[in-house]
């Protein structure tokens, strides 16, 4: 099974995330503000979802290799290294 790591989050219920990831990946939700918080966690995510959280850097990239997508709840991808999830394989959204 995938398992998807959400940096952080600022609403009430992980009740549509736990739907629609049910039987297909394992969510590992934190309320993180930094990548040192959460690398650990997502070092074996396949998946990264955020909100807040961040930088993301090509250092934090490096430390997910088998991540393959991150998805930004909000606005913009400004707090991600575009390039270096070019360059990774990952695609950001």
């Amino acid at each position: 099974m995938a398992k998807v790591v959400l940096t952080d989050y600022v609403w009430e219920s992980l009740d549509v995330e736990k739907k629609i990831l049910a039987g297909v990946a394992e969510l590992t939700a934190m309320q993180t503000k930094t990548p040192t918080e959460f690398l650990d966690a997502a070092a074996d995510c396949d998946a990264l979802l955020n909100t807040y959280a961040g930088p993301i850097t090509a250092e934090a990239m490096s430390r997910m290799p088998k991540c393959k997508i991150i998805a930004r709840y909000g606005i913009g991808v400004d707090t991600i290294d575009l390039d270096a999830a070019t360059r990774a394989g990952i695609i950001v959204t």
